[in-house]
């Protein structure tokens, strides 16, 4: 990665402002942005890894509209389940429990889904119930059981493409975590 005087000093005096900004915190972000202020102004290109490592997506790594897709699904899915369920049971006592199942930070492609899924459940604050059903980041992490999500995921997904997930949102329900 290269960056011309002015790219560095910009993004110095931007580390700057973050540095100050992130006093208070004892989270290390201060440290690490005061490293980055030294690593700009100074020009060590051999450093500029620090960036990549603690602030920056490049290109290459960026998460595809069908991978953001999946996961707003996903939490979507995760949703409905919540708010249909309590019905869904009083009509089915055999229905299984939902397994909340995240992604697999051992996977590149998952792990990046992962992230953006923290992103929208922490940062943004939204789908509280959902992100209150998974618990902590920690146990988002599937350690490679995403499977136990992809066919309900695609059951979701048809029945609500056919229109008809609200329909008889009980069945659907049922039909989904059949598929666990």
């Amino acid at each position: 990665m290269k960056f011309s005087e002015s790219e560095r000093l910009i993004l110095a005096n931007q580390y700057k402002i973050l540095h100050e900004l992130s006093s208070q915190k004892n989270d290390g972000s201060k440290e690490i942005y005061n490293q980055l202020i030294e690593i700009f102004n100074n020009g060590y290109t051999n450093e500029y890894n620090l960036i990549e490592e603690n602030q920056f997506v490049p290109d290459t790594a960026i998460l595809d509209i069908k991978g953001q897709s999946e996961v707003r699904d996903l939490i979507s899915m995760y949703q409905f389940l919540l708010n249909s369920y309590d019905s869904a049971k009083e009509k089915f006592n055999d229905l299984p429990e939902i397994k909340f199942v995240g992604y697999d930070l051992n996977n590149n492609y998952e792990a990046h889904q992962l992230s953006y899924m923290d992103y929208i459940l922490d940062t943004l604050n939204q789908y509280n119930d959902v992100k209150k059903a998974f618990g902590s980041i920690g146990e988002r992490n599937s350690h490679g059981a995403t499977h136990a999500h992809d066919e309900m995921l695609a059951k979701f997904k048809e029945l609500k493409d056919k229109g008809v997930l609200y329909d008889d949102s009980k069945n659907s329900v049922k039909q989904i975590l059949d598929k666990q």
